[in-house]
């Protein structure tokens, strides 16, 4: 079985490593990488000399790249994370097809960022899917396994990650073996379910104070290392800061007390928490960051509860005409 390998991330990377063992690797395809990815293009140039196969670095495929897989003459291909829709004439290089791992709970949860979207969406569960890949479309394909994680209202996206990251390989490995033997015989969805996510920028993770502590939390959770963080903006001896919020937890989802939303009503000095008004309920903070600066547990260094999150732009606007 020659296995051609189409994609990015550590998943990926991982993937190949260990099918390397049992199967040759004939040919790696990478793309310029995430920032969230921990495993970049020098790591799979480096994987491809190791494992004495060919390379090519692009972020589309023309007339060259195909003729590049051609000449690989795989029977299969593993792909994760691939920048474009593979179309009919990429798909028909491989006479078992490209088999995609996608962490959805396919037809569900097709597209992009789909982790992030469970977190804040509240879901009990993800799952990574591995299936075959259909031409001209977005994770759609019959299936041939998952595996499901669950997840509780605690979890953070790094420990998905980590779950992803350890557990794509083998479940290459075993459908592969699976479609060898012909032991695994795929299986179509059904597609009544299916439902698109769309990318996640970095401003989508900005808080908004106004909403409930439990969506602050998933927020945060869904933001958290290897992503950008989850951030908001404080004014700290007449410096508006920016913040990134890393860890949380809720205190009460709802409260009597009466408050505007983004006010720090607490600092404990007993454990680094600063409690936060939320528009329903109360947040405490565990791990922050100023932009540029360390981490740190902001109740052991913020002591004023007249201290809040966001500014007034009209106000800011205003001191800045004073200053002229």
């Amino acid at each position: 079985m020659r296995i051609f390998v189409l994609g990015r991330s550590e998943y990926l990377y991982n993937s190949a490593v260990l099918l390397s063992g049992s199967y040759d690797i004939c040919g790696i395809m990478t793309a310029a990488s995430s920032p969230e990815f921990s495993v970049k293009e020098d790591d799979y140039m480096k994987l491809a000399q190791e494992l004495n196969c060919p390379f090519r670095l692009t972020n589309r495929i023309s007339n060259d790249e195909i003729d590049f897989i051609k000449s690989s003459m795989a029977d299969i291909c593993i792909s994760v994370n691939w920048v474009t829709v593979l179309k009919q004439n990429v798909l028909e290089l491989f006479p078992l097809g490209i088999l995609n791992a996608h962490f959805g709970n396919l037809p569900a949860y097709r597209g992009n960022a789909v982790i992030n979207w469970a977190i804040i969406r509240n879901e009990t569960s993800v799952a990574i899917t591995i299936h075959r890949m259909v031409p001209g479309e977005i994770d759609t394909g019959p299936v041939y396994k998952k595996e499901f994680m669950n997840i509780n209202q605690d979890t953070e996206i790094g420990e998905i990650v980590e779950f992803c990251k350890s557990r794509t390989p083998l479940l290459f490995l075993e459908v592969i073996r699976g479609i060898e033997t012909g032991s695994l015989k795929p299986v179509e969805e059904e597609p009544d379910i299916s439902f698109r996510c769309y990318p996640r920028l970095p401003e989508y993770s900005k808080i908004n104070w106004n909403n409930s502590a439990e969506e602050i939390h998933a927020l945060i959770r869904a933001s958290s290392v290897p992503y950008s963080g989850a951030y908001s903006y404080i004014k700290i001896d007449d410096e508006i800061k920016k913040i990134y919020i890393w860890k949380s937890r809720v205190v009460e989802t709802d409260t009597k007390d009466v408050g505007v939303p983004g006010h720090i009503i607490k600092n404990d000095k007993s454990n680094g928490e600063s409690w936060v008004y939320t528009g329903k309920g109360i947040i405490a903070l565990l791990k922050v960051q100023y932009e540029g600066g360390e981490e740190f547990a902001p109740g052991y260094k913020w002591k004023s509860i007249r201290m809040h999150f966001g500014f007034d732009a009209e106000d800011e606007l205003y001191r800045i005409y004073r200053k002229k």
